[in-house]
């Protein structure tokens, strides 16, 4: 004789939990598995032919023609046409700001950049707001190879996370984990005393100096 099995009401409903979890959809995903997706994927475009105006979100665009102007910022061509960028969520120390004068690890950051750039294969994402900031300048992503770049700066200590804006900041959790990484090993910016203030919880600012 085959013995029954009996459910209890609570075993029910912890199966139906289960088998949900594993149809979620990918806008449920974890901000860290987001990011170990784009980072898999090979460019699918090129930049000269995306529309800028509302480029893809969360697909990697090649460049070919792109500089630093410092740590965080570049300038990239699409079509004949220069363009300003600035990398989505990091600041780092300023090194060529008219009126400011340069930062510590300000040259450092902006070396490290273009040493990155150089190695080719870099590649822009953007996050699901808007492109541009007030300033003009497109928000984006940056990859080298598979390497965030923007991760990489921050565990360097060479940036801080800032400027985090609604529709901006899927890599939120990720970029904050990088930066904690950096103040554990006192690296770079975190190694002077009194450079770096908290304004709110993980949110940081440059002291003038």
């Amino acid at each position: 004789m085959v013995k029954k099995q009996k459910w209890t009401l609570s075993g029910i409903l912890l199966l139906i939990i289960v088998a949900g979890v594993q149809f979620l959809p990918q806008f449920n995903q974890p901000q860290s598995e987001v990011s170990q997706e784009v980072q898999q994927q090979s460019a699918k475009y090129h930049i000269n032919e995306v529309d800028l105006s509302d480029p893809p979100r969360f697909e990697k665009i090649e460049v070919n023609a792109i500089r630093n102007v410092d740590g965080d910022t570049f300038a990239f061509t699409a079509n004949g046409k220069e363009y300003k960028l600035r990398l989505l969520m990091v600041d780092t120390p300023e090194s060529v700001k008219k009126g400011v004068a340069v930062q510590p690890y300000g040259k450092e950051a902006s070396n490290y950049t273009k040493q990155q750039l150089s190695k080719g294969n870099v590649s822009l994402v953007f996050d699901k707001g808007e492109p541009k900031d007030r300033y003009d300048r497109f928000l984006a992503y940056v990859y080298v190879d598979d390497q965030l770049l923007q991760d990489k700066l921050l565990s360097e200590g060479l940036a801080i996370v800032r400027y985090v804006n609604s529709g901006g900041d899927s890599y939120l959790d990720e970029l904050l984990a990088a930066q904690k990484k950096a103040q554990e090993q006192k690296v770079g910016v975190w190694s002077m005393s009194d450079y770096v203030t908290e304004t709110h919880a993980g949110y940081y600012q440059y002291n003038q100096r």
